[in-house]
Protein backbone atom coordinates (compact mmCIF):
# COMPACT_ATOMS: atom_id res chain seq x y z
CA UNK A 1 0.00 0.00 0.00
CA UNK A 2 1.25 3.47 -0.76
CA UNK A 3 1.90 5.77 2.15
CA UNK A 4 -0.66 8.51 2.69
CA UNK A 5 0.33 11.61 0.73
CA UNK A 6 -2.77 13.69 1.44
CA UNK A 7 -4.95 12.84 4.47
CA UNK A 8 -8.71 13.14 4.73
CA UNK A 9 -8.70 16.81 5.81
CA UNK A 10 -5.72 17.83 3.65
CA UNK A 11 -6.01 20.58 1.02
CA UNK A 12 -4.00 19.39 -2.00
CA UNK A 13 -3.25 21.78 -4.89
CA UNK A 14 -6.16 22.24 -7.27
CA UNK A 15 -4.48 20.27 -10.06
CA UNK A 16 -3.97 17.28 -7.73
CA UNK A 17 -7.62 17.45 -6.63
CA UNK A 18 -9.07 17.52 -10.14
CA UNK A 19 -6.67 15.01 -11.68
CA UNK A 20 -7.40 12.53 -8.90
CA UNK A 21 -11.13 13.25 -9.26
CA UNK A 22 -10.84 12.33 -12.95
CA UNK A 23 -9.15 9.08 -11.92
CA UNK A 24 -12.02 8.15 -9.65
CA UNK A 25 -14.56 9.11 -12.30
CA UNK A 26 -12.78 6.98 -14.89
CA UNK A 27 -12.62 4.07 -12.47
CA UNK A 28 -16.31 4.17 -11.54
CA UNK A 29 -17.47 4.88 -15.12
CA UNK A 30 -17.35 1.16 -15.84
CA UNK A 31 -20.29 0.64 -13.46
CA UNK A 32 -22.55 2.64 -15.82
CA UNK A 33 -23.10 -0.66 -17.57
CA UNK A 34 -25.52 -1.63 -14.77
CA UNK A 35 -28.13 1.12 -15.33
CA UNK A 36 -27.86 0.40 -19.04
CA UNK A 37 -28.71 -3.27 -18.42
CA UNK A 38 -31.78 -2.23 -16.39
CA UNK A 39 -32.93 0.24 -19.04
CA UNK A 40 -32.58 -2.40 -21.75
CA UNK A 41 -34.59 -4.85 -19.62
CA UNK A 42 -37.39 -2.26 -19.51
CA UNK A 43 -37.42 -2.17 -23.32
CA UNK A 44 -36.21 1.45 -23.56
CA UNK A 45 -35.04 2.83 -26.90
CA UNK A 46 -31.48 4.06 -27.51
CA UNK A 47 -32.29 7.70 -26.72
CA UNK A 48 -34.03 6.83 -23.44
CA UNK A 49 -31.15 4.56 -22.44
CA UNK A 50 -28.69 7.41 -22.97
CA UNK A 51 -30.84 9.75 -20.88
CA UNK A 52 -31.21 7.09 -18.19
CA UNK A 53 -27.44 6.64 -17.97
CA UNK A 54 -27.01 10.44 -17.82
CA UNK A 55 -29.41 10.63 -14.86
CA UNK A 56 -27.50 7.76 -13.22
CA UNK A 57 -24.34 9.88 -13.47
CA UNK A 58 -26.13 12.74 -11.72
CA UNK A 59 -27.30 10.36 -8.96
CA UNK A 60 -23.77 9.04 -8.52
CA UNK A 61 -22.48 12.60 -8.16
CA UNK A 62 -25.12 13.57 -5.60
CA UNK A 63 -24.47 10.43 -3.56
CA UNK A 64 -20.73 11.14 -3.56
CA UNK A 65 -21.30 14.70 -2.35
CA UNK A 66 -23.55 13.55 0.49
CA UNK A 67 -20.91 11.03 1.60
CA UNK A 68 -18.14 13.64 1.48
CA UNK A 69 -20.20 16.17 3.48
CA UNK A 70 -19.21 14.76 6.86
CA UNK A 71 -21.11 17.25 8.99
CA UNK A 72 -24.01 17.04 11.49
CA UNK A 73 -24.10 13.25 11.41
CA UNK A 74 -24.56 13.06 7.64
CA UNK A 75 -21.73 11.60 5.60
CA UNK A 76 -18.45 10.09 6.74
CA UNK A 77 -16.31 12.82 5.19
CA UNK A 78 -14.17 10.20 3.42
CA UNK A 79 -13.18 10.02 -0.22
CA UNK A 80 -15.72 7.34 -1.10
CA UNK A 81 -17.61 7.57 -4.36
CA UNK A 82 -21.12 6.32 -4.98
CA UNK A 83 -22.03 4.16 -7.94
CA UNK A 84 -25.03 2.34 -9.41
CA UNK A 85 -24.52 -0.98 -7.70
CA UNK A 86 -24.74 -4.48 -9.10
CA UNK A 87 -26.38 -5.61 -5.83
CA UNK A 88 -29.75 -4.30 -7.04
CA UNK A 89 -29.37 -5.42 -10.67
CA UNK A 90 -30.92 -8.95 -10.45
CA UNK A 91 -34.00 -7.58 -8.68
CA UNK A 92 -34.18 -4.40 -10.79
CA UNK A 93 -34.08 -6.34 -14.07
CA UNK A 94 -37.12 -8.39 -13.08
CA UNK A 95 -38.98 -5.29 -11.88
CA UNK A 96 -38.09 -3.38 -15.07
CA UNK A 97 -39.38 -6.16 -17.30
CA UNK A 98 -42.78 -6.06 -15.62
CA UNK A 99 -43.24 -2.53 -14.27
CA UNK A 100 -40.80 -0.48 -16.35
CA UNK A 101 -38.33 2.11 -15.09
CA UNK A 102 -40.93 3.65 -12.77
CA UNK A 103 -41.09 0.43 -10.77
CA UNK A 104 -37.31 0.41 -10.38
CA UNK A 105 -37.39 4.03 -9.17
CA UNK A 106 -40.10 3.43 -6.56
CA UNK A 107 -38.50 0.24 -5.25
CA UNK A 108 -35.14 2.00 -5.07
CA UNK A 109 -36.66 4.69 -2.82
CA UNK A 110 -38.08 1.94 -0.58
CA UNK A 111 -34.68 0.23 -0.43
CA UNK A 112 -32.97 3.50 0.48
CA UNK A 113 -35.45 4.10 3.30
CA UNK A 114 -34.79 0.58 4.59
CA UNK A 115 -31.06 1.19 4.66
CA UNK A 116 -31.71 4.49 6.41
CA UNK A 117 -33.54 2.67 9.21
CA UNK A 118 -30.70 0.17 9.49
CA UNK A 119 -28.18 3.01 9.80
CA UNK A 120 -30.06 4.33 12.83
CA UNK A 121 -29.70 0.92 14.53
CA UNK A 122 -25.99 0.49 13.86
CA UNK A 123 -24.99 0.18 17.53
CA UNK A 124 -27.57 -2.51 18.22
CA UNK A 125 -26.58 -4.38 15.05
CA UNK A 126 -22.80 -4.20 15.43
CA UNK A 127 -22.66 -7.50 17.34
CA UNK A 128 -24.22 -9.14 14.26
CA UNK A 129 -21.71 -7.51 11.88
CA UNK A 130 -18.38 -8.30 13.57
CA UNK A 131 -14.99 -7.32 12.11
CA UNK A 132 -14.40 -10.74 10.57
CA UNK A 133 -17.57 -10.37 8.46
CA UNK A 134 -16.49 -6.86 7.49
CA UNK A 135 -13.07 -8.22 6.56
CA UNK A 136 -14.41 -11.06 4.43
CA UNK A 137 -16.86 -8.68 2.71
CA UNK A 138 -13.99 -6.33 1.82
CA UNK A 139 -12.01 -9.30 0.54
CA UNK A 140 -14.92 -10.52 -1.57
CA UNK A 141 -15.65 -7.02 -2.87
CA UNK A 142 -12.08 -6.78 -4.08
CA UNK A 143 -12.20 -10.25 -5.61
CA UNK A 144 -15.50 -9.54 -7.41
CA UNK A 145 -14.24 -6.16 -8.63
CA UNK A 146 -11.05 -7.78 -9.90
CA UNK A 147 -13.00 -10.55 -11.61
CA UNK A 148 -15.34 -8.00 -13.16
CA UNK A 149 -12.39 -5.99 -14.46
CA UNK A 150 -10.67 -9.08 -15.84
CA UNK A 151 -13.82 -10.21 -17.65
CA UNK A 152 -14.14 -6.79 -19.26
CA UNK A 153 -10.50 -6.93 -20.36
CA UNK A 154 -11.08 -10.34 -21.95
CA UNK A 155 -14.26 -9.16 -23.65
CA UNK A 156 -16.62 -11.50 -21.80
CA UNK A 157 -18.34 -8.96 -19.54
CA UNK A 158 -21.55 -7.01 -20.14
CA UNK A 159 -21.02 -4.14 -22.56
CA UNK A 160 -17.49 -5.23 -23.53
CA UNK A 161 -16.07 -6.14 -26.93
CA UNK A 162 -13.80 -9.08 -27.68
CA UNK A 163 -11.99 -7.65 -30.70
CA UNK A 164 -8.22 -7.70 -30.99
CA UNK A 165 -8.03 -3.89 -30.90
CA UNK A 166 -10.03 -3.68 -27.68
CA UNK A 167 -8.06 -6.44 -25.97
CA UNK A 168 -4.73 -4.90 -27.03
CA UNK A 169 -5.84 -1.53 -25.69
CA UNK A 170 -6.83 -3.13 -22.39
CA UNK A 171 -3.44 -4.81 -22.07
CA UNK A 172 -1.64 -1.54 -22.82
CA UNK A 173 -3.77 0.21 -20.19
CA UNK A 174 -2.95 -2.31 -17.45
CA UNK A 175 0.74 -2.38 -18.33
CA UNK A 176 0.90 1.42 -18.23
CA UNK A 177 -0.88 1.63 -14.87
CA UNK A 178 1.46 -0.93 -13.32
CA UNK A 179 4.55 0.66 -14.88
CA UNK A 180 3.67 4.15 -13.68
CA UNK A 181 2.69 2.93 -10.20
CA UNK A 182 5.99 1.12 -9.71
CA UNK A 183 8.68 2.91 -11.73
CA UNK A 184 7.49 6.47 -12.35
CA UNK A 185 8.43 9.51 -10.28
CA UNK A 186 6.62 9.89 -6.98
CA UNK A 187 4.55 12.84 -8.22
CA UNK A 188 3.22 10.74 -11.12
CA UNK A 189 2.53 7.52 -9.23
CA UNK A 190 -0.63 8.89 -7.64
CA UNK A 191 -2.01 9.44 -11.16
CA UNK A 192 -1.19 5.96 -12.46
CA UNK A 193 -4.82 5.08 -13.27
CA UNK A 194 -5.47 8.34 -15.13
CA UNK A 195 -2.26 7.98 -17.14
CA UNK A 196 -3.07 4.35 -17.91
CA UNK A 197 -6.65 5.04 -19.05
CA UNK A 198 -5.50 7.99 -21.20
CA UNK A 199 -2.75 5.87 -22.77
CA UNK A 200 -5.20 3.04 -23.42
CA UNK A 201 -7.66 5.42 -25.11
CA UNK A 202 -4.92 6.84 -27.34
CA UNK A 203 -3.78 3.32 -28.21
CA UNK A 204 -7.34 2.32 -29.05
CA UNK A 205 -7.84 5.32 -31.34
CA UNK A 206 -4.54 4.67 -33.14
CA UNK A 207 -5.19 0.95 -33.55
CA UNK A 208 -8.80 1.54 -34.62
CA UNK A 209 -7.68 4.02 -37.31
CA UNK A 210 -4.98 1.63 -38.55
CA UNK A 211 -7.46 -1.25 -38.79
CA UNK A 212 -10.26 0.87 -40.24
CA UNK A 213 -12.64 0.36 -37.32
CA UNK A 214 -12.69 3.86 -35.87
CA UNK A 215 -15.98 4.75 -37.55
CA UNK A 216 -17.73 1.81 -35.93
CA UNK A 217 -16.34 2.78 -32.53
CA UNK A 218 -17.86 6.29 -32.59
CA UNK A 219 -20.98 5.44 -34.54
CA UNK A 220 -23.23 5.32 -31.49
CA UNK A 221 -22.10 8.64 -30.00
CA UNK A 222 -25.23 10.81 -29.76
CA UNK A 223 -25.73 14.23 -28.22
CA UNK A 224 -28.97 13.66 -26.32
CA UNK A 225 -30.39 16.45 -24.16
CA UNK A 226 -31.06 15.27 -20.56
CA UNK A 227 -34.70 14.92 -19.54
CA UNK A 228 -36.31 14.35 -16.12
CA UNK A 229 -38.39 12.54 -15.07
CA UNK A 230 -38.26 9.63 -17.46
CA UNK A 231 -41.05 7.85 -15.59
CA UNK A 232 -43.01 8.35 -12.37
CA UNK A 233 -42.14 6.02 -9.46
CA UNK A 234 -44.45 3.12 -8.68
CA UNK A 235 -44.24 0.47 -5.96
CA UNK A 236 -45.10 -3.05 -7.14
CA UNK A 237 -45.05 -4.99 -3.86
CA UNK A 238 -44.27 -8.29 -5.57
CA UNK A 239 -40.68 -7.14 -6.13
CA UNK A 240 -40.21 -5.41 -2.77
CA UNK A 241 -38.61 -8.40 -0.94
CA UNK A 242 -35.77 -8.53 -3.45
CA UNK A 243 -35.00 -4.84 -3.05
CA UNK A 244 -35.09 -5.17 0.74
CA UNK A 245 -32.50 -7.95 0.49
CA UNK A 246 -30.47 -5.66 -1.75
CA UNK A 247 -30.73 -2.90 0.87
CA UNK A 248 -29.32 -5.18 3.56
CA UNK A 249 -26.46 -6.20 1.26
CA UNK A 250 -25.74 -2.54 0.43
CA UNK A 251 -25.79 -1.68 4.15
CA UNK A 252 -23.16 -4.33 4.91
CA UNK A 253 -21.09 -3.28 1.90
CA UNK A 254 -21.17 0.35 3.03
CA UNK A 255 -19.99 -0.69 6.50
CA UNK A 256 -17.14 -2.65 4.91
CA UNK A 257 -16.08 0.24 2.65
CA UNK A 258 -16.30 2.77 5.48
CA UNK A 259 -14.24 0.52 7.74
CA UNK A 260 -11.63 0.19 5.01
CA UNK A 261 -11.54 3.99 4.73
CA UNK A 262 -10.98 4.26 8.48
CA UNK A 263 -8.15 1.77 8.27
CA UNK A 264 -6.50 3.75 5.47
CA UNK A 265 -6.86 7.07 7.25
CA UNK A 266 -5.61 5.91 10.66
CA UNK A 267 -2.27 4.05 10.82
CA UNK A 268 -3.11 3.05 14.41
CA UNK A 269 -6.56 1.72 13.52
CA UNK A 270 -7.78 -1.05 15.83
CA UNK A 271 -11.55 -1.30 15.60
CA UNK A 272 -14.41 0.25 13.57
CA UNK A 273 -15.62 3.71 14.63
CA UNK A 274 -19.37 3.20 14.59
CA UNK A 275 -20.19 6.88 14.92
CA UNK A 276 -18.48 7.50 11.59
CA UNK A 277 -20.07 4.37 10.12
CA UNK A 278 -23.51 5.52 11.27
CA UNK A 279 -23.05 8.84 9.46
CA UNK A 280 -21.63 7.12 6.38
CA UNK A 281 -24.40 4.53 6.08
CA UNK A 282 -26.96 7.30 6.50
CA UNK A 283 -25.32 9.15 3.60
CA UNK A 284 -25.32 5.97 1.54
CA UNK A 285 -29.04 5.45 2.16
CA UNK A 286 -29.79 9.10 1.30
CA UNK A 287 -27.85 8.65 -1.93
CA UNK A 288 -30.01 5.62 -2.76
CA UNK A 289 -33.21 7.58 -2.05
CA UNK A 290 -31.94 10.42 -4.26
CA UNK A 291 -31.25 7.89 -7.03
CA UNK A 292 -34.85 6.68 -6.79
CA UNK A 293 -36.16 10.25 -6.92
CA UNK A 294 -33.98 10.92 -9.94
CA UNK A 295 -35.50 7.73 -11.39
CA UNK A 296 -32.52 5.39 -11.72
CA UNK A 297 -30.99 2.24 -10.23
CA UNK A 298 -29.98 2.41 -6.55
CA UNK A 299 -26.51 3.57 -5.57
CA UNK A 300 -24.03 2.27 -3.02
CA UNK A 301 -20.48 3.00 -1.89
CA UNK A 302 -17.85 2.01 -4.46
CA UNK A 303 -15.10 -0.32 -3.23
CA UNK A 304 -12.97 0.56 -6.24
CA UNK A 305 -12.48 4.09 -4.96
CA UNK A 306 -11.20 2.67 -1.66
CA UNK A 307 -8.69 0.56 -3.54
CA UNK A 308 -7.59 3.51 -5.68
CA UNK A 309 -7.11 5.71 -2.60
CA UNK A 310 -5.03 2.94 -1.02
CA UNK A 311 -2.95 2.65 -4.18
CA UNK A 312 -2.13 6.34 -4.68
CA UNK A 313 -2.18 7.61 -1.09
CA UNK A 314 -4.58 10.50 -1.79
CA UNK A 315 -7.43 10.37 0.75
CA UNK A 316 -8.52 14.03 0.72
CA UNK A 317 -12.28 14.38 0.73
CA UNK A 318 -11.91 17.43 -1.52
CA UNK A 319 -11.20 14.90 -4.24
CA UNK A 320 -14.56 13.30 -3.45
CA UNK A 321 -16.30 16.67 -3.70
CA UNK A 322 -14.62 17.34 -7.05
CA UNK A 323 -15.57 13.88 -8.32
CA UNK A 324 -19.19 14.41 -7.25
CA UNK A 325 -19.35 17.75 -9.04
CA UNK A 326 -17.69 16.18 -12.07
CA UNK A 327 -20.29 13.41 -12.28
CA UNK A 328 -23.16 15.89 -12.05
CA UNK A 329 -21.69 18.09 -14.79
CA UNK A 330 -21.08 15.09 -17.04
CA UNK A 331 -24.60 13.79 -16.41
CA UNK A 332 -26.14 17.09 -17.48
CA UNK A 333 -23.81 17.53 -20.46
CA UNK A 334 -25.46 16.37 -23.72
CA UNK A 335 -23.60 13.44 -25.23
CA UNK A 336 -21.34 12.75 -22.23
CA UNK A 337 -22.96 9.40 -21.49
CA UNK A 338 -22.57 8.10 -25.04
CA UNK A 339 -18.97 9.37 -25.22
CA UNK A 340 -18.13 7.39 -22.08
CA UNK A 341 -19.72 4.34 -23.65
CA UNK A 342 -17.48 4.79 -26.68
CA UNK A 343 -14.48 4.04 -24.43
CA UNK A 344 -13.84 0.29 -24.61
CA UNK A 345 -15.02 -1.38 -21.41
CA UNK A 346 -11.76 -3.32 -21.23
CA UNK A 347 -9.76 -0.12 -20.71
CA UNK A 348 -11.87 0.79 -17.68
CA UNK A 349 -11.78 -2.88 -16.64
CA UNK A 350 -7.99 -2.70 -16.41
CA UNK A 351 -8.31 0.18 -13.93
CA UNK A 352 -10.84 -1.87 -11.93
CA UNK A 353 -8.51 -4.85 -11.84
CA UNK A 354 -5.61 -2.72 -10.58
CA UNK A 355 -7.56 -1.02 -7.78
CA UNK A 356 -9.18 -4.33 -6.77
CA UNK A 357 -5.80 -5.75 -5.72
CA UNK A 358 -5.52 -3.07 -3.02
CA UNK A 359 -9.07 -3.69 -1.83
CA UNK A 360 -8.23 -7.39 -1.46
CA UNK A 361 -5.12 -6.48 0.54
CA UNK A 362 -7.21 -4.39 2.94
CA UNK A 363 -9.62 -7.29 3.52
CA UNK A 364 -6.80 -9.76 4.16
CA UNK A 365 -5.14 -7.36 6.59
CA UNK A 366 -8.39 -6.94 8.52
CA UNK A 367 -8.96 -10.70 8.74
CA UNK A 368 -5.39 -11.34 9.88
CA UNK A 369 -5.89 -9.09 12.91
CA UNK A 370 -8.54 -11.40 14.40
CA UNK A 371 -8.28 -14.66 16.28
CA UNK A 372 -10.40 -17.22 14.45
CA UNK A 373 -12.10 -20.25 16.01
CA UNK A 374 -14.25 -22.98 14.44
CA UNK A 375 -17.33 -20.75 14.33
CA UNK A 376 -15.61 -17.93 12.53
CA UNK A 377 -13.75 -20.29 10.21
CA UNK A 378 -17.12 -21.69 9.14
CA UNK A 379 -18.55 -18.19 8.60
CA UNK A 380 -15.59 -16.97 6.55
CA UNK A 381 -15.22 -20.17 4.53
CA UNK A 382 -18.95 -20.42 3.80
CA UNK A 383 -19.10 -16.81 2.61
CA UNK A 384 -16.15 -17.30 0.26
CA UNK A 385 -17.65 -20.55 -1.10
CA UNK A 386 -21.07 -18.94 -1.60
CA UNK A 387 -19.53 -16.03 -3.50
CA UNK A 388 -18.22 -18.48 -6.07
CA UNK A 389 -21.65 -19.94 -6.69
CA UNK A 390 -22.76 -19.19 -10.24
CA UNK A 391 -26.35 -20.15 -10.97
CA UNK A 392 -27.52 -21.17 -14.44
CA UNK A 393 -31.06 -19.83 -14.41
CA UNK A 394 -32.10 -22.22 -17.18
CA UNK A 395 -31.20 -25.19 -14.98
CA UNK A 396 -32.79 -23.87 -11.80
CA UNK A 397 -36.27 -22.90 -12.88
CA UNK A 398 -37.70 -24.98 -10.03
CA UNK A 399 -36.37 -22.48 -7.48
CA UNK A 400 -38.59 -19.59 -6.35
CA UNK A 401 -37.98 -16.39 -8.37
CA UNK A 402 -36.63 -14.53 -5.32
CA UNK A 403 -34.08 -17.28 -4.63
CA UNK A 404 -32.97 -17.21 -8.26
CA UNK A 405 -32.49 -13.45 -8.05
CA UNK A 406 -30.45 -13.69 -4.83
CA UNK A 407 -28.25 -16.42 -6.28
CA UNK A 408 -27.86 -14.27 -9.39
CA UNK A 409 -25.79 -11.91 -7.19
CA UNK A 410 -23.09 -14.11 -5.59
CA UNK A 411 -21.84 -11.24 -3.46
CA UNK A 412 -25.28 -10.61 -1.96
CA UNK A 413 -25.72 -14.34 -1.37
CA UNK A 414 -22.35 -14.51 0.42
CA UNK A 415 -23.18 -11.52 2.64
CA UNK A 416 -26.58 -12.89 3.62
CA UNK A 417 -25.14 -16.33 4.38
CA UNK A 418 -22.38 -14.82 6.55
CA UNK A 419 -24.88 -12.69 8.47
CA UNK A 420 -27.23 -15.64 9.02
CA UNK A 421 -24.46 -17.97 10.17
CA UNK A 422 -23.04 -15.36 12.53
CA UNK A 423 -26.48 -14.73 14.08
CA UNK A 424 -26.95 -18.47 14.71
CA UNK A 425 -23.41 -19.49 15.69
CA UNK A 426 -22.87 -16.63 18.12
CA UNK A 427 -25.53 -18.20 20.35
CA UNK A 428 -23.98 -19.77 23.43
CA UNK A 429 -20.81 -17.64 23.40
CA UNK A 430 -20.50 -16.06 26.86
CA UNK A 431 -19.24 -12.51 27.01
CA UNK A 432 -17.84 -13.26 30.47
CA UNK A 433 -16.08 -16.43 31.54
CA UNK A 434 -13.99 -17.64 34.44
CA UNK A 435 -11.28 -20.04 35.54
CA UNK A 436 -10.03 -21.24 38.93
CA UNK A 437 -6.26 -21.43 38.65
CA UNK A 438 -3.65 -22.84 40.98
CA UNK A 439 -0.35 -20.88 40.86
CA UNK A 440 1.50 -24.18 41.10
CA UNK A 441 -0.06 -25.22 37.75
CA UNK A 442 2.04 -22.62 35.94
CA UNK A 443 1.39 -20.01 33.29
CA UNK A 444 0.46 -22.35 30.41
CA UNK A 445 -3.05 -22.93 31.75
CA UNK A 446 -3.71 -19.17 31.93
CA UNK A 447 -2.36 -18.64 28.42
CA UNK A 448 -4.46 -21.41 26.89
CA UNK A 449 -7.57 -20.12 28.69
CA UNK A 450 -7.12 -16.55 27.40
CA UNK A 451 -6.30 -17.59 23.83
CA UNK A 452 -9.23 -20.03 23.62
CA UNK A 453 -11.67 -17.38 24.82
CA UNK A 454 -10.12 -14.82 22.46
CA UNK A 455 -10.79 -17.08 19.50
CA UNK A 456 -14.41 -17.67 20.54
CA UNK A 457 -14.94 -13.89 20.81
CA UNK A 458 -13.11 -13.11 17.57
CA UNK A 459 -10.94 -10.62 19.45
CA UNK A 460 -7.92 -8.99 17.86
CA UNK A 461 -4.64 -10.88 18.04
CA UNK A 462 -2.90 -7.86 19.58
CA UNK A 463 -5.53 -7.45 22.29
CA UNK A 464 -5.28 -11.07 23.47
CA UNK A 465 -1.50 -10.91 23.19
CA UNK A 466 -1.41 -7.99 25.63
CA UNK A 467 -3.77 -9.80 28.01
CA UNK A 468 -1.61 -12.92 27.89
CA UNK A 469 1.51 -10.86 28.60
CA UNK A 470 -0.26 -9.29 31.60
CA UNK A 471 -1.26 -12.71 32.95
CA UNK A 472 2.26 -14.04 32.46
CA UNK A 473 3.69 -11.35 34.74
CA UNK A 474 0.93 -12.00 37.26
CA UNK A 475 1.66 -15.74 37.25
CA UNK A 476 5.24 -15.01 38.23
CA UNK A 477 4.13 -12.89 41.19
CA UNK A 478 1.23 -15.07 42.38
CA UNK A 479 3.26 -17.56 44.49
CA UNK A 480 4.54 -14.63 46.57
CA UNK A 481 1.19 -13.36 47.86
CA UNK A 482 -1.35 -16.19 47.37
CA UNK A 483 -1.98 -18.48 50.31
CA UNK A 484 -0.42 -21.93 49.71
CA UNK A 485 -2.80 -24.36 48.01
CA UNK A 486 -5.41 -21.67 47.36
CA UNK A 487 -6.83 -21.03 43.90
CA UNK A 488 -6.91 -17.72 42.08
CA UNK A 489 -10.25 -16.84 40.51
CA UNK A 490 -9.69 -15.44 37.01
CA UNK A 491 -12.56 -13.78 35.14
CA UNK A 492 -12.41 -12.34 31.63
CA UNK A 493 -15.06 -10.04 30.18
CA UNK A 494 -15.00 -8.90 26.54
CA UNK A 495 -17.14 -6.00 25.31
CA UNK A 496 -15.94 -5.45 21.68
CA UNK A 497 -13.87 -2.41 22.69
CA UNK A 498 -11.67 -4.01 25.31
CA UNK A 499 -11.02 -6.85 27.72
CA UNK A 500 -11.46 -6.73 31.50
CA UNK A 501 -9.34 -9.08 33.62
CA UNK A 502 -10.58 -9.58 37.19
CA UNK A 503 -8.38 -11.57 39.61
CA UNK A 504 -9.12 -12.49 43.22
CA UNK A 505 -7.30 -14.66 45.75
CA UNK A 506 -6.81 -15.45 49.42
CA UNK A 507 -3.60 -13.98 50.76
CA UNK A 508 -1.71 -10.75 50.84
CA UNK A 509 -2.52 -7.74 48.65
CA UNK A 510 -0.41 -7.23 45.56
CA UNK A 511 1.20 -4.12 47.11
CA UNK A 512 2.88 -6.30 49.76
CA UNK A 513 4.26 -8.70 47.21
CA UNK A 514 7.24 -6.51 46.60
CA UNK A 515 6.61 -2.83 47.35
CA UNK A 516 4.08 -0.68 49.19
CA UNK A 517 2.70 1.17 46.17
CA UNK A 518 2.01 -0.45 42.81
CA UNK A 519 1.99 3.00 41.22
CA UNK A 520 5.46 3.90 42.49
CA UNK A 521 8.05 4.57 39.79
CA UNK A 522 10.93 2.55 41.30
CA UNK A 523 11.72 -0.84 39.78
CA UNK A 524 13.49 -3.78 41.43
CA UNK A 525 13.61 -7.17 39.74
CA UNK A 526 14.22 -8.95 43.04
CA UNK A 527 11.13 -7.77 44.90
CA UNK A 528 8.64 -8.21 42.05
CA UNK A 529 8.25 -4.55 41.21
CA UNK A 530 9.52 -5.23 37.70
CA UNK A 531 6.60 -7.60 37.09
CA UNK A 532 4.18 -4.99 38.44
CA UNK A 533 5.65 -2.36 36.13
CA UNK A 534 5.24 -4.68 33.15
CA UNK A 535 1.66 -5.46 34.17
CA UNK A 536 0.94 -1.73 34.18
CA UNK A 537 2.56 -1.52 30.75
CA UNK A 538 0.32 -4.19 29.21
CA UNK A 539 -2.91 -2.95 30.85
CA UNK A 540 -4.42 0.48 30.21
CA UNK A 541 -5.97 0.52 33.68
CA UNK A 542 -5.08 -1.43 36.82
CA UNK A 543 -6.42 -1.20 40.36
CA UNK A 544 -6.36 -3.36 43.48
CA UNK A 545 -8.75 -3.53 46.45
CA UNK A 546 -9.34 -5.71 49.53
CA UNK A 547 -12.41 -7.99 49.66
CA UNK A 548 -14.18 -9.79 52.49
CA UNK A 549 -12.85 -12.92 54.25
CA UNK A 550 -9.23 -12.07 53.63
CA UNK A 551 -9.54 -12.04 49.84
CA UNK A 552 -7.75 -9.55 47.61
CA UNK A 553 -8.63 -8.34 44.11
CA UNK A 554 -6.87 -6.93 41.10
CA UNK A 555 -8.81 -5.58 38.12
CA UNK A 556 -7.16 -4.63 34.83
CA UNK A 557 -8.59 -3.33 31.55
CA UNK A 558 -6.92 -3.76 28.17
CA UNK A 559 -8.38 -1.21 25.77
CA UNK A 560 -8.84 -2.17 22.11
CA UNK A 561 -9.85 1.26 20.80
Amino acid sequence: MSSVTYGVEAAPPAQIVWLNALQHIALSAVTLVFPRIVAEAAGADAETITRYVGLAMVAMGLGTLIQAFGRRGIGSGYLLLGHCTILYVPFAVEAARTGGLGAVAGLTIAAGCTEMLLSRCIRALRAYIPPEIIGVVILLLGAMLGLFGMRLMLGIGPGSQAGAVEMASSAITLATIIGVAIWARAALRSLAVLVGVATGCVAFVVLAILTGGFGDAVRDVAFVVPHWPLDLPTLPLAFLPGFLIGAVACFVRAIADLTACQQLADPNWKAPDFQSIRAGTLADSLGCVVAGVVGVLGTNTYSGSVGLAAANGVLARRVGVAAGVGWIVLGLLPGAASVLYAIPAGILGAACFYSATFTIRTGIAMLSQRLVDTRRTLIIGSAVAASMLVVDSHGHDHLPPLVQQVLGSPLAAAMLLALALNAVLRLGIPRETGLRWLPAAGFAELRDFAETQGRSWGARVELIGRAVAFLEEFSQLAPRFCAPGQEVEVRLRYDDVGLQIALSWVGEPLAKAGRPDIDAPDVDAEDGSLQVMLMRHWADEMRSAPLENGRQSLTAYVDDR
